[in-house]
């Protein structure tokens, strides 16, 4: 009994693995020569009739620029004027891979400062490079060559007293003034180096290495800790100097 049992179980399991492969091959999807190719697809051959039409639709663009510049005959020229102008950027800027041609044009006539290349290429970030744009403003405006030899309010507020918003303007003032006075005065015997590379035509780094006899890396260096102390020499002149002070060093030049 058990024998014929194990049969039949033999043979159904036969039965049900025939189906499985028959069902397999039925639903199996179709074989294809197709494979990843990334070139492109063969350009079709235009018609007869395809040619001719291109031909009568550039004839009459052609008519209908040459009446066009009949009838505006100095816009015309100064459309040639710019066609050509384009083509010898195209041309100029050719060996290029990246970036467009006026792009590159724009560059090459625009004197980049040497901040601005640093921040471009990565060495200072958005917040360094403001820093050193309030640097530069706080300098030319008190002289660049001229350390802040005093603290004293009296000697910075406007003695004329105004309601306008001049105030605070005057408050902002000060609290950088005060601010680069500390912050130069941390900066030390360094203060010339890193204020070469801030103030006016700030040169790059490079040159203010040969310049003050330093190796390149130091003075960037000495610039990137510059541009990061200010930020806390403006909070520590903000502590300093509020709307009260201010306001009593203005009663007290009444």
């Amino acid at each position: 009994m058990r024998g014929i049992e194990a049969r039949y179980h033999r043979q159904a399991l036969a039965e049900r693995r025939e189906a499985q492969a028959e069902h397999r091959a039925r639903t199996a999807p179709a074989p294809s020569d197709a494979g990843w190719n990334s070139d492109p697809a063969p350009r079709r051959r235009k018609s007869k009739a395809a040619i001719a039409l291109e031909h009568i639709h550039a004839e009459k663009a052609a008519n209908n620029r040459s009446r066009w510049s009949c009838r505006h005959l100095e816009l015309a020229r100064e459309e040639r004027a710019l066609r050509k102008e384009n083509a010898a950027e195209q041309e100029r800027w050719r060996h290029k891979h990246t970036g467009t041609p006026q792009t590159h044009e724009h560059a090459s006539r625009v004197n980049q400062g040497a901040l601005s290349r640093l921040y471009h290429n990565g060495t200072i970030d958005a917040d360094q490079l403001a820093a050193a744009v309030e640097i530069a403003g706080v300098a030319e405006r008190i002289g660049a060559d001229v350390h802040v030899r005093t603290a004293s309010l009296e000697t910075r507020v406007d003695r004329t007293p105004v309601g306008d918003g001049s105030f605070f303007e005057a408050l902002g003032a000060v609290r950088r003034e005060v601010a680069y006075g500390a912050w130069r005065k941390r900066l030390g015997a360094d203060a010339a180096a890193v204020l070469d590379m801030i103030v006016g035509d700030a040169a790059g780094y490079s040159v203010v290495a040969r310049r003050h006899s330093m190796h390149a890396r130091r003075a960037k260096r000495l610039l990137i800790d510059a541009l990061d102390a200010w930020p806390a020499a403006m909070r520590s002149a903000c502590r300093d100097v509020d709307e009260a002070t201010l306001a009593a060093a203005q009663a007290g030049l009444g």
